[in-house]
């Protein structure tokens, strides 16, 4: 798989040494994307808060989209195919309270580049959000997000979409723990997306399925 591997194996523990907690900082996988996007990397696209961004993922051009500083945000993915199959991906970062504004955002984008998108397949949507943790276990904030979303991609798409929530711990989340939403894909075969959720989270679509 030609997907670069972000995620760290064993979290940083905080360390007495500031030189140590630099690097600890520097390998968390939005400081690697960052550098790459300041180093001239195109083909890695950064999505800032209160924003919704397109990308069409197109052999030599773009594999990588992401968000990060998720704290108490939704971080909403919505994955699509253009009529010649290849992927395009609205990633969005709104605040909690900013649902109707975000999905108003990733209706747009997607209005914006509808001549391109084949929306006879299905689309895919992935949301990024917050949560609470009841005896180790996490479980969503409320949130209204999934049926504002769920209302706007079912218009566009006449319902055939399907969905995955992917949740972060939003409180007592330990040092250097990521707070980034990345989408990666396979540059020799862009069916395979890797989704690193906040916390550093994996998951793997084959959107060939």
């Amino acid at each position: 798989m030609s997907i670069q591997n972000l995620t760290r194996k064993v979290l940083p523990v905080r360390s007495s040494s500031s030189k140590l907690n630099t690097e600890y900082i520097k390998s968390m996988p939005e400081m690697v994307l960052s550098r790459q996007i300041s180093g001239g990397d195109g083909r890695v696209v950064h999505v800032n808060m209160l924003e919704s961004k397109t990308a069409r993922i197109l052999p030599g051009g773009i594999h990588t989209i992401y968000t990060d500083a998720l704290a108490s945000c939704n971080s909403v993915g919505v994955v699509m195919k253009d009529k010649e199959n290849n992927p395009v991906v609205v990633l969005s970062h709104f605040l909690p309270y900013s649902t109707d504004r975000q999905s108003a955002s990733v209706g747009s984008e997607i209005q914006k580049h509808l001549n391109i998108i084949d929306t006879d397949k299905k689309a895919k949507i992935f949301y990024n959000v917050p949560a609470y943790e009841d005896e180790g276990i996490l479980k969503p904030c409320v949130n209204n997000i999934f049926e504002k979303i769920r209302t706007v991609i079912g218009n566009i798409f006449n319902k055939n979409f399907e969905e995955q929530i992917m949740l972060y711990k939003s409180k007592n989340r330990p040092p250097f723990f990521s707070s980034a939403n990345i989408f990666q894909f396979d540059t020799e075969n862009r069916n395979l997306l890797k989704i690193t959720s906040a916390g550093e989270q994996e998951h793997f679509i084959d959107l060939s399925v």
